[in-house]
């Protein structure tokens, strides 16, 4: 067994869950908190934007985050079996754990839908382990948990948003951002990650060279 870990981001890098999300967004919750709806010609536009920025262009504030967080999670929970897979990230996995390489979840989603998504793609024996951290801007905080609790001593983390990079900067935790979710390359680069990679299969090329 290797003595790296991956842990994994859900939304964007594993699960291709953000239109899914706006509609949801935009169908059921934006007018009850009287929020600001994402527009489709916008889309492309959020994806340079940081996380604080796009919340507060939308009138989401921190009081409303939670509330809006949580109604989101209840409503795709009754849908994770609609949700792709981002393309090629299956093969990439089962290769990985050929390879010899552990792997966790950590993500802002519930961890009861995170389990139904596996379980629907018969991936859910590849993970050691779903941690579900509620707070969106504290995934240093939860990294660092997650290691003292698994006994953690080399971990990569893999995620598609900025706010992944400032956390595991935070934590010297190397990063490899991924270009095929929320943010986009351009985005990421500028907050300069270990790796930025634009297909899954290139990760096999990472982990060939850690060990």
């Amino acid at each position: 067994m290797k003595k790296t870990m991956f842990i994994f981001d859900f939304d964007g890098t594993i699960a291709d869950s953000l239109h899914m999300g706006i509609d949801l967004y935009n169908n059921h919750i934006a007018k009850k908190l009287r929020c600001k709806k994402i527009e489709k010609n916008e889309i492309e536009d959020l994806k340079e934007k940081h996380t604080y920025k796009l919340l507060k262009d939308h009138d989401i504030n921190l009081i409303k985050l939670p509330i809006l967080l949580f109604r989101l999670k209840k409503l795709m929970s009754q849908k994770m079996g609609d949700i792709p897979l981002i393309d090629g990230i299956k093969e990439v996995l089962i290769s990985l754990n050929k390879m010899g390489y552990k792997m966790g979840i950590l993500t802002s989603n519930n961890k009861k839908n995170v389990d139904n998504f596996l379980n629907h793609y018969e991936l859910r024996n590849l993970f050691e382990f779903i941690y579900s951290e509620k707070n969106i801007f504290g995934k240093d905080k939860a990294i660092n948990k997650i290691m003292k609790i698994e006994k953690l001593d080399r971990i990569i983390y893999v995620g598609d948003e900025t706010r992944d990079i400032e956390a595991c900067k935070k934590v010297e935790v190397p990063i490899v951002s991924v270009g095929w979710g929320f943010n986009t390359s351009a985005n990421l680069k500028k907050h300069d990650p270990d790796y930025l990679i634009e297909d899954p299969k290139e990760l096999l090329e990472i982990a060939e060279g850690l060990e």
